[in-house]
């Protein structure tokens, strides 16, 4: 019994991993490459990557955003519970998260968009991201 229980929860476990490596891999197709980041002040985070961007488009539990203000989705207490967000320049992704705010990424092209975040204290560089493939 405790074999097929422990078999079970295996196979879940697996299931989990392939379908987020997988939407990892969709999201970084050959051509970004990512940094993984441990945010602290998302709202921040996520106003300076607008900044940043030239064509800013806001995604939020996969629909476009356009209101930035304290009224809208982008404050600290709304970010945390969203299960998508990205920000983008254009077509190009600056930064985003799949289920949680702790699983952020920032594309290698917008590095600097990390560090400045990091050199603020807004959010922890962990390190880049095994999709990314082999350093070289």
């Amino acid at each position: 019994m405790r074999f097929v229980l422990f078999l079970a929860l295996a196979a879940i476990a697996l299931w989990y991993l392939r379908r987020r490596v997988a939407w990892s891999a969709r999201l970084f197709a050959g051509s970004e490459k990512a940094i993984l980041v441990l945010p602290t002040n998302y709202r921040r985070i996520a106003l300076y990557a607008i900044s940043v961007a030239a064509d800013p488009v806001v995604y939020v539990n996969r629909k476009r955003v356009e209101d930035f203000s304290e009224a809208g989705p982008l404050t600290q207490k709304k970010i945390r519970p969203l299960r998508d967000f990205e920000i983008r320049d254009g077509k190009s992704p600056i930064l985003g998260f799949h289920d949680h705010p702790n699983e952020m990424w920032v594309s290698e092209a917008y590095a600097a968009v990390a560090e400045y975040c990091a050199s603020q204290g807004w959010l922890k560089i962990r390190h880049p991201s095994p999709l990314a493939g082999n350093p070289s």
